[in-house]
């Protein structure tokens, strides 16, 4: 058996191919290596990642060109040179490589005049992990053009077959194709593939394809006679396939949504809404990057409600045919300590968010703000100030407070001369506003002097404060005000800690930290009955605080990394109010109850597999709690997982919230979520969801029931997301 080595030289270099014997083998002829043929780093994209014009997709740039010193290596079992034809000839097992390409075939043919290289039989071209194989391959050595016929292109990191019955490539970045097929399935006979008759393909440009389908397991489902679309390799220009669905109120419903990569620092969206009983609906999104820490976004939704839909309202309220509202975003930092912010929100009514709100929080929103901040920091202080406006949902309420604008200036706590005491501050100014009630101005300036001292692990701290309000332009009687208070505070705390060595390489250490603490603040009585009503009385307080807090901290070692993680916290105190004992009792007065509500946090938070979080407070004069909140998060290794939360308030809300996810199978999960009010015994919404994952493609089936709320009908529907794996997802939530 003869082994060859080929030695091609680039710039006119003489083709050098030695034997096993180390004779050369030197026909006195030159050839150029010419640029490497890189069979594109998307020369399929054409089909139709395209069609789908996904917003976020990217291409990758395989077996894009680029300069090697290293020189391709050829062995073949023989190899021989024609001189009538000016071609070496290279028979079987042929390998040619250079770096971490490698071009296989049982026939290759090199044309030394023209530098044409033409392989045949089971043809694989391979870089890195990526791969092309064709029955037939043509390359231009000296200008990288080439043509495969029959063959695939195969992309490991986005899991990309790209197929076709002739690929060639025409011009640097321009790729025509005949017969070619795109999908993310393996196999000979993919679950779904697009395909295309024939297509002229431009990177970073367009590309024009005629006779366009997608197939499901080679069945026509869509066609297409012709189609031009965007080929960038990162965002792209274009529809989104339809989001389809069906409710009971709104009946039958599709969405169209169109996508449009204005530039590298912005895009924006539009949103058809079809409902066959509900109307129209037209929304846009807008969003900019103006350099690495400013963005913002722009979003407006509009729809017509039509007049057999709102005959299902149970009470109108103040709905109007017209449902629309807009939503401004912007964040501006001029450097990380000097930011502006805003947030300003217009809308059609007061149920809007009820009916139209994308998440929970926003349905059960009671008030909705718009605001304009500006904050700046210093080493030693500190400035914020917003303008904020306020709108309630529950009701119409012309006395809700508005801030026009409310300012806040501060000093942290630093030495105070060469003296042992520390003084800090905090000073605002306000302009209150409302419709009705009282308006008007304050100034507020509380500075405070502090000592604190440390003996052994022992912390004190002891701090005397002074505040000073005036209320000027006052509504009710136009006058100026004032008000004088002092206080003073004093604690003591302690860190209590010990490090366990648990001898285990991952969790190598686990620290326990007890934090008692105990502090005292008094307020005197002063009078505030002249205050205007926008502001609050500060009562007078004569009270001790003591609790501890518990903390179980562990040092996990990961791939040679440390990282500290909290697995528990929890905090529990009360306060006791020295007032209570003085207080004078009627005939009809209140017993005495000097111990307040015992308040308690508790975080438990493992690595994984399992959460739980309590906030209560108990009222020991009555043994009963007045509000708790828990959540309990559990999970496993499989894929299952289980969420419960529990909100409670006494004599006002009691809910439950829960979420199941069971994976039946690997590819299969069955999910439930309900939530159910205890306290008016009736469910609040409950979702039912099935998910079934292929090797490259998913489907998620959902039904959902909500209840009548705020006036709006009870409905029921189902959707429907469709994922074709490394393409697009059909279908909303």
């Amino acid at each position: 058996m003869l082994y060859a080595l080929c030695v091609f030289f680039r710039l006119g270099r003489r083709l050098r191919i030695e034997r096993e014997d180390g004779s050369n083998f030197n026909p006195g002829m030159r050839m150029n290596r010419g640029k490497r043929w890189s069979l594109v780093s998307s020369v399929l994209t054409f089909l139709l990642l395209a069609l789908l014009s996904d917003g976020n997709s990217q291409v990758s740039p395989l077996m894009k060109y680029e300069p090697s010193r290293e020189p391709w290596r050829v062995k073949a079992d023989s190899i021989s040179f024609d001189h009538g034809t000016q071609t070496y000839i290279a028979e079987g097992r042929v390998e040619i490589s250079q770096g971490n390409r490698r071009l296989t075939a049982d026939r290759v043919v090199i044309n030394a005049e023209t530098n044409e290289a033409e392989a045949t039989g089971k043809a694989t071209l391979i870089q890195g992990e990526d791969s092309i194989r064709a029955e037939r391959m043509k390359i231009d050595l000296d200008t990288n053009l080439g043509i495969i016929f029959q063959g695939t292109l195969f992309l490991k990191k986005q899991h990309y077959y790209l197929r076709g019955e002739e690929i060639e490539r025409v011009g640097e970045d321009t790729f025509r194709v005949k017969g070619g097929s795109f999908t993310t399935c393996d196999g000979d006979w993919p679950a779904w593939r697009f395909t295309g008759g024939e297509a002229l393909v431009t990177l970073e440009e367009y590309a024009d394809v005629w006779g366009a389908t997608f197939q499901v397991k080679n069945v026509p489902i869509l066609y297409s006679p012709y189609l031009a679309l965007p080929m960038k390799t990162q965002r792209q220009s274009g529809f989104l396939f339809p989001r389809i669905g069906y409710s009971n109120t709104a009946g039958a419903q599709g969405g169209l949504t169109y996508f449009w990569a204005i530039a590298r620092n912005m895009d924006a969206t539009f949103y058809l809404d079809l409902g066959t009983k509900k109307g129209i609906g037209e929304g846009a999104e807008y969003r900019y990057i103006r350099n690495n820490e400013s963005s913002g976004s722009l979003q407006g939704y509009h729809i017509r409600e039509e007049g057999e839909y709102r005959q299902k309202y149970t009470d109108k309220l103040d709905r109007k045919p017209d449902r629309w509202q807009a939503n401004l975003q912007h964040d501006e930092y001029f450097d990380p300590s000097f930011f502006a912010k805003a947030r300003l929100r217009a809308f059609s009514d007061r149920q809007y968010f009820v009916d139209y709100g994308s998440t929970y929080g926003e349905q059960s929103s009671e008030q909705v703000y718009s605001l304009l901040s500006l904050t700046k920091n210093w080493e030693r202080f500190s400035f914020f100030g917003e303008a904020r406006h306020t709108v309630d949902l529950r009701q119409e309420d012309k006395t809700t407070l508005q801030y026009y604008p409310l300012t806040n200036f501060v000093g942290i706590q630093q030495p105070l001369f060469s003296s042992p005491l520390f003084f800090n501050f905090q000073t605002s100014y306000g302009y209150f506003s409302r419709e009705q009630g009282a308006t008007g101005n304050r100034v507020d300036l509380y500075p405070r002097v502090s000592l604190p001292l440390k003996w052994g692990g022992l912390e004190f701290n002891t701090q005397l404060g002074g505040r000073e309000t005036w209320y000027a332009g006052v509504s009710e009687g136009d006058e100026s005000r004032s008000r004088q208070l002092w206080d003073f505070q004093t604690s003591l705390g302690s860190d209590l800690y010990r490090v366990f060595d648990t001898g285990w390489e991952s969790i190598p250490k686990i620290k326990h930290v007890i934090r008692p603490e105990i502090s005292y603040l008094y307020i005197p009585d002063v009078d505030q009955s002249n205050i205007p009503y926008y502001d609050q009385a500060v009562p007078k307080t004569n009270a001790v605080f003591y609790g501890v807090t518990n903390r179980v901290i562990a040092k996990i070692v990961e791939k040679s990394q440390t990282r500290y993680h909290e697995y528990l916290y929890f905090k529990i105190g009360q306060t006791y109010n020295i007032n209570e004992l003085a207080r004078d009792l009627g005939p009809a007065s209140e017993p005495r109850r000097p111990f307040g509500l015992i308040t308690s946090e508790l975080r438990l938070k493992g690595t994984k597999y399992i959460q739980l979080e309590n906030i209560a407070n108990y009222d020991p004069s009555q043994s009963e709690f007045q509000t708790s909140y828990t959540l309990l998060g559990l999970s496993d290794a499989r894929g299952d997982s289980l969420s419960l939360e529990h909100i409670w308030r006494k004599g006002i809300e009691e809910q439950i919230n829960g979420s199941l996810r069971i994976r039946v199978f690997s590819f299969l999960d069955l999910t439930y979520a309900k939530r159910y009010s205890l306290f008016t015994h009736q469910p609040l919404d409950t979702t039912y969801g099935l998910t079934y994952r292929h090797q490259c493609w998913s489907l998620d089936v959902n039904y959902a029931e909500t209840p009548t709320v705020s006036g709006a009908p009870a409905e029921k529907k189902i959707w429907f997301m469709l994922t074709l794996t490394g393409v697009t997802q059909v279908g909303k939530r």
